[in-house]
């Protein structure tokens, strides 16, 4: 085996840059999460590397937490955007199945039979799911308001009677989303629920009876409670506010990005720094270059207006944030030494590096800032 194989099967390698999973802080996010209605199941939505999480480490927190022997948390499904997705859940030997949300080349269906469960808002997908992977369950998506993927309501009873006659395929769920869950004063939101209602109607009209039925989202979940009240649900999908990015303050955060200052330079009045020099030294100043950039996840609108912290202390970004190199002012720090610990995203939402505000400063919101955190990066469980 060559050096370089070698190295990459190494777990103990020490990278420049490293994101951290909180253990802890992921399954209190889930404890609290299956607390706000004990009849709705909390399912966890993995898509898009566990929303820059890491599928597989969180898939792995999460499964095994679900598997343990005493309690009674059973997680329903992890649910993913696609069948790549599902198929790194595989890999992971993960034992909770998997719910596949997004939609689906027919073709990939053809390879094997595949122990999966789909979302299916398309006749061609439904055959193509009878025919390939007999007996897989299916999930119905209603289109409710969003306008996005769905069925639409005046289409649903011609859809069920349908998907009935497909006699390879297990019909065991309807589905939805809230388009505007994050605004209780949106009246999308009741018409949503509305709609939803209507559609189980068509459907207990036709014969069929859903094993799951979920429509909220984490806003759903926090946000519309009246949803629950009413019984029509008994799961609900969570993403961002199980990774704790959330306004409710019982919620934690469970990610942390850290880097190290791998140079250190004095700069004089008047130097300048990055590319285009649009920072611009306005004193005898010291700072520190780290080695990463908007490649791994530091977003390019942080340039000249973001922040990192280094032993709790706030060091400003200067210049342009590069491909794979940022620099940061640490005048500031006493003592500052090459190799020392940089947090680039905290897990304090208090702070102005977190997720949260990083985000406020792109003008943006959270998710666009995790997702694009380099999987390459590695990420540890603490």
């Amino acid at each position: 085996m060559s050096i370089i194989r070698r190295f990459l099967k190494l777990d103990s390698y020490q990278p420049l840059n490293l994101i951290e999973i909180s253990r802890d802080n992921l399954l209190h996010n889930y404890r609290i999460l299956s607390l706000i209605n004990k009849k709705v199941k909390i399912t966890p939505v993995l898509k898009s590397n566990a929303y820059g999480h890491g599928i597989k480490e969180i898939a792995k927190i999460l499964d095994s937490y679900s598997h343990m022997s005493s309690g009674n948390v059973n997680i329903p499904f992890f649910c993913v955007d696609s069948i790549y997705e599902a198929y790194e859940l595989l890999k992971a030997k993960v034992n909770t199945p998997i719910l596949i949300m997004g939609y689906i080349d027919p073709e990939n269906l053809k390879i094997k039979k595949l122990p999966f469960t789909y979302a299916v808002s398309t006749l061609d997908l439904a055959e193509a799911i009878s025919k390939y992977q007999p007996h897989a369950g299916v999930h119905i998506f209603v289109d409710t308001g969003m306008h996005r993927e769905g069925v639409p309501l005046t289409e649903l009873p011609h859809f069920i009677r349908h998907l009935k006659k497909l006699t390879n395929i297990n019909i065991k769920g309807l589905m939805s989303h809230f388009a505007s869950a994050d605004d209780k004063r949106d009246p999308l939101n009741k018409t949503q629920v509305k709609n939803f209602r209507k559609a189980l109607e068509i459907c207990k009209k036709n014969g069929t009876h859903f094993k799951w039925i979920h429509f909220a989202n984490s806003d759903g979940l926090l946000n519309y409670v009246p949803t629950f009240q009413v019984g029509i649900q008994n799961m609900a999908r969570v993403g961002l506010s199980l990774y704790g990015i959330s306004s409710n303050p019982i919620l934690k955060p469970i990610l942390t990005l850290k880097s190290k200052i791998v140079q250190i330079k004095n700069l004089q009045k008047g130097d300048r720094v990055g590319y285009d020099g649009t920072f611009v030294a306005q004193k005898p100043m010291t700072i520190g270059v780290l080695p990463l950039g908007y490649y791994d996840g530091v977003d390019r609108r942080l340039s000249n207006k973001g922040f990192v912290t280094i032993d709790d202390a706030e060091c400003p970004i200067l210049g342009l944030v590069s491909m794979n190199i940022t620099a940061i002012d640490i005048t500031k720090i006493i003592n500052p030494k090459v190799g020392q610990e940089v947090i680039v995203y905290s897990n304090n939402s208090k702070y102005k590096n977190s997720i949260q505000n990083a985000a406020k400063i792109c003008k943006t919101i959270p998710y666009d800032l995790l997702v694009h955190l380099a999987p390459s990066t590695k990420r540890i469980i603490i």
